[in-house]
């Protein structure tokens, strides 16, 4: 896997997850953030950790923006400053720009000014335990790939249990497609009809969100 050099601009609870997983992914992490108290808390996980004030155009010009994969800006509390740091990353030469919003209002400001792609935490968050409490006590992931589609995936419930896919027939009952099974620890793609669904098994179902809720329901 090829490692990227990711800017970080904040580091509130969303921020210092993205950190985290960024650099247990292997990539090179640099974090500005002005609070002295988050500094200091953050120091032992990053090694390219900077205070300052990203709203200050000198301390992004000084970051020569434009070498980094990636600029994120976790900053989505105070609109101004998330607007002021986005335009100027983006008159900076940034390649991508990513910026956290807290309002439909503001990500379509983040968006006219130049962020590249848009990030709602908290709403993606409560999506996915939404999702989940649809299945109390099964396990499941939903990843939203657009605003119709999705890819869930969810330990094989009882009723699938020792069938054949050509026999549960999901495609023409529910509308939706097992691309990949996960079977002690192995992935298994493109499960063909005389695939059989095996307890503990872990599905990849491919479809529209609404076909998904349906199948966490039965």
């Amino acid at each position: 896997m090829k490692r990227s050099n990711i800017l970080v601009i904040g580091l509130g609870y969303f921020g210092q997850a993205l950190v985290r997983e960024l650099i247990k992914m292997g990539n090179e992490v640099t974090v500005v953030e002005k609070d002295e108290k988050l500094v200091e808390e953050f120091r032992e996980f990053v090694e390219d950790l900077q205070r300052a004030d990203a709203t200050d155009e000198d301390v992004l010009r000084n970051l020569n923006v434009h070498n980094y994969d990636a600029c994120v800006v976790a900053t989505g509390t105070d609109l101004s400053s998330s607007i002021l740091i986005t335009s100027t990353l983006k008159e900076l030469g940034a390649r991508f720009i990513a910026a956290k919003a807290v309002t439909e209002r503001q990500a379509r400001i983040l968006e006219k000014i130049g962020a590249d792609l848009i990030i709602f935490p908290e709403r993606e968050a409560g999506e996915r335990l939404a999702h989940q409490l649809l299945s109390p006590g099964r396990i499941s992931v939903y990843l939203e790939l657009d605003p119709d589609w999705g890819l869930e995936e969810l330990e094989a419930p009882k009723w699938m249990h020792n069938k054949k896919l050509k026999e549960l027939d999901l495609r023409r009952k529910y509308g939706v497609t097992v691309i990949a099974i996960k079977r002690n620890g192995k992935m298994l793609p493109n499960p063909g009809g005389e695939d059989t669904i095996l307890p503990k098994d872990h599905l990849l179902i491919f479809g529209r969100n609404s076909d998904l809720e349906k199948i966490l329901t039965l």
